[in-house]
């Protein structure tokens, strides 16, 4: 991936634990999770850092909104390093899709003034274009705060209905200026946003910081994003130099629900591209880990990490495989909101 080098073909996936103290500060839950479960991964992908307080998807949620954040994040990149793994921070931004609770107060914003069908949110006010502006600065103020504590590259995350996709969905993008209406207007913010990001980077770090983005590929409401629209802007994100795409899929295999095919969501996506892809998404099992490694560049891990941090090794050998039910919720060092996800 770029100039980085991996021990192996498997990242942590981008998970919101939210172990972090109430303002987003990392927190010694934190360190010792990402310390423990970054062992066995060659890339440990730290989910849902907030940009802003406006942009918080959740209370517990870790922060890169501050320069003060740094001092934490360094810590957390220096746990993972210690593993000889490496560490990518994924940069968020709810949009629409949070509350005042979340964000302490500041306004939910969205591409326009149209209120998610799902989910504890509030209707979100219509960002003006400089305040559309003021969020991709936010971006790279966040990109330059990973860098300084020491992560090897950041994460847009574009999927799960956060703002980026909102940009690109006609269900929560009515805008009539040059960020709306045709589709080329909806991908205009994540365009923007990905040249300043990379400008940033080459600014301040060179050619060895990463830049992904993380993508659902389909929306499932009526009227939503289609996959023909996702694989426009897959394309768009390759030939602007992003370094990864990661999907964000419920199953790994899943097919698309737009259209007939015998192709899987991950098979087409990489048919298409040539540049590195991440997928995850329910696999549990050595049959799933050797079809997803055919399918992706690298194979997220999420749930069977957090219930066994030595899943990895053991999956691939005799073992007995620790389920849910094998474990509380303090034995793992998780929250009993999280466990109850699991």
């Amino acid at each position: 991936m770029k100039n980085l080098e991996l021990k192996n073909r498997f990242t942590l996936a981008p998970l919101d634990m939210r172990m972090s103290l109430f303002d987003g500060t990392v927190s010694q839950n934190d360190i010792k999770f990402h310390g423990i479960r970054s062992k066995s991964v060659g890339l440990d992908i730290i989910g849902s850092a907030f940009i802003s307080n406006s942009g918080n998807t959740a209370l517990g949620s870790i922060s890169i909104s501050r320069d003060e954040d740094v001092e934490g994040l360094t810590k957390l990149t220096q746990a993972i390093h210690k593993n000889q793994t490496k560490a990518i921070i994924q940069l968020v931004h709810a949009g629409r899709m949070t509350n005042k609770q979340a964000t302490l107060g500041s306004p939910v914003v969205g591409p326009s003034a149209i209120k998610a069908t799902y989910g504890k949110v509030d209707e979100p006010q219509a960002l003006t274009r400089q305040e559309i502006y003021g969020i991709i600065k936010q971006y790279q103020d966040a990109t330059k705060r990973a860098m300084a504590a020491g992560f090897d590259g950041i994460e847009i995350h574009g999927a799960n209905s956060f703002l980026p996709q909102q940009f690109v969905s006609n269900l929560s993008n009515r805008r009539s200026d040059q960020f709306g209406g045709t589709l080329e207007n909806r991908l205009r913010f994540i365009k923007i946003l990905i040249q300043r990001t990379k400008n940033t980077i080459s600014q301040f770090r060179g050619n060895d910081f990463v830049l992904g983005y993380r993508m659902s590929p389909e929306e499932f409401e009526k009227g939503g994003l289609t996959l023909k629209e996702s694989l426009i802007l897959a394309k768009t994100l390759e030939e602007l130099g992003i370094d990864y795409i990661s999907l964000s899929l419920h199953q790994f295999d899943i097919r698309p629900q737009t259209y007939e095919t015998k192709y899987s969501i991950a098979e087409i996506f990489r048919g298409l591209l040539k540049v590195p892809l991440i997928i995850a998404g329910e696999i549990s099992n050595p049959i799933k880990i050797e079809s997803a490694l055919k399918m992706g560049d690298l194979v997220g891990i999420g749930r069977p990490l957090i219930i066994d941090p030595d899943w990895l090794h053991n999956v691939q050998g005799d073992q007995v495989l620790k389920n849910k039910s094998d474990v509380l919720a303090s034995d793992i060092g998780v929250s009993a909101q999280i466990y109850k996800f699991l």
